[in-house]
């Protein structure tokens, strides 16, 4: 079995969040077999199968979640199986597994992000005067 070791809770001092946590955990493999293996996560488990499957290559081998120093894990999936899950937090509070989709990163379109207001010779001779000082 892969051991994932949970860390402490890293999501900044009591005081930001009126003393309340928001769950973000430090989280790494073992650094000499699987050194890419590590994060931070609300699901550190699911990520770190994510992180196997796609940086090592690794799919049908058991991963467990361990806290420091224990020898049992918390929990535990085959990789495959965490990489392909995800937790859904709907409005009602309840918690449940879902199927994981990847963020879809689109391209910048090429367009100006501000439009010149200025009238096209005006346009013209400002930027003129900007190229010939």
């Amino acid at each position: 079995m892969i051991k994932i070791v949970k860390g402490a809770e890293v999501d900044g001092p009591r005081g930001e969040a009126g003393g309340k946590r928001h769950g973000v955990f430090a989280y790494h493999a073992d650094p000499e077999l699987y050194p890419l293996v590590c994060g931070f996560s609300r699901q550190p488990l699911l990520d770190a199968c994510r992180q196997l499957k796609s940086l090592h290559g690794v799919t049908g081998t058991p991963v467990g979640l361990f806290r420091e120093g224990r020898d049992a894990p918390d929990i535990s999936c085959p990789v495959e199986a965490g990489a392909a899950a995800t937790v859904k937090e709907p409005d009602n509070g309840v918690l449940k597994f879902g199927k994981y989709r990847a963020f879809e990163w689109k391209p910048v379109d090429s367009r100006p992000l501000i439009t010149p207001t200025l009238k096209s010779s005006k346009l013209a001779q400002t930027t003129s005067t900007l190229d010939n000082p």
